[in-house]
């Protein structure tokens, strides 16, 4: 018999999520953290989904930005259409951290996690004339990384702490975007060799269920192999922790303007 698996599952497994105290995330056009549980623990709010693992007697937890890829896609397309994305992660290494107060909230197709609101908005926050391409674009990193850091804080407080952090995805491909990561959760974050995700990880199943391999964690110990850490620089914490409080406060203050567009847009 060969165990099946949703996407996040299957992907769970191709980044070697199968004991306690794992935990990936995976920035394609969405974004998802992703922690294994040895029993359920659910979030009354539901600011994070809980499922049954692709593995036996497990489970999982996951929090998810809709927008997170897809922002920087979404800048690409509509505002540098010839460029690489290599190119536009160049410029934002010429923007300060912080961007000169300009933050990114990624809500361009509302938002799962940590809202639960449709009527969500992407929007820039603190922009002045000051602002060039460089500071929106890095702008748009770090304000991913906040919003993916809202479904970590909640895992965390569901008991899943991770000692580490495994990223991949095309997210995983900079490394820039990578350190960033690494300095606003707080964590050490590695990268892995293979970055097919989900297709790896039913692969990794297969191999379980013909019995080349007794279980999941046996196999990812085998199959799946960390490239490259990156460490939170310390100074760079402190100072995004104090914007990541920012961050935090500014959907609440403008939920009622996206309620009200929502409703003139019909």
């Amino acid at each position: 018999m060969v165990g099946g698996a949703g996407d996040q599952a299957a992907s769970a497994n191709g980044n070697g999520i199968v004991r306690p105290g794992e935990m990936s995330c995976t920035v394609g056009t969405s974004g998802v953290v992703f922690a294994y549980l040895a029993k359920p623990a659910y979030d009354p709010a539901g600011r994070v989904h809980t499922f049954c693992h692709a593995i036996p007697n497990a489970w999982h937890v996951m929090g998810v930005t809709q927008g997170a890829g897809l922002s920087l896609q979404w800048f690409r397309n509509t505002f540098s259409p010839d460029a690489e994305y290599d190119d536009l992660t160049a410029d934002a290494t010429l923007s300060p951290p912080g961007t000169h107060g300009l933050f990114w909230l990624p809500y361009l197709m509302g938002e799962r996690t940590p809202h639960l609101d449709a009527s969500a908005r992407a929007a820039w926050v603190g922009l002045t004339a000051r602002h060039q391409r460089a500071d929106l674009v890095r702008s748009i990193l770090e304000g991913v990384c906040y919003s993916l850091k809202d479904g970590l804080e909640i895992i965390a407080g569901l008991g899943a702490r991770p000692s580490l952090v495994r990223l991949s995805g095309g997210g995983a491909r900079s490394p820039f975007w990578h350190q960033l990561f690494a300095n606003i959760f707080a964590e050490p974050v590695a990268t892995l060799e293979t970055q097919e995700g989900s297709a790896y990880g039913a692969a990794l199943l297969a191999t379980v269920g013909t019995g080349e391999y007794s279980s999941a964690a046996e196999v990812c110990a085998s199959a799946v192999k960390e490239v490259e850490t990156k460490e939170p620089q310390q100074q760079e914490v402190e100072f995004y922790r104090k914007r990541y409080q920012v961050f935090r406060s500014l959907y609440p203050a403008l939920k009622p303007a996206f309620q009200a567009i929502g409703e003139l847009d019909g």
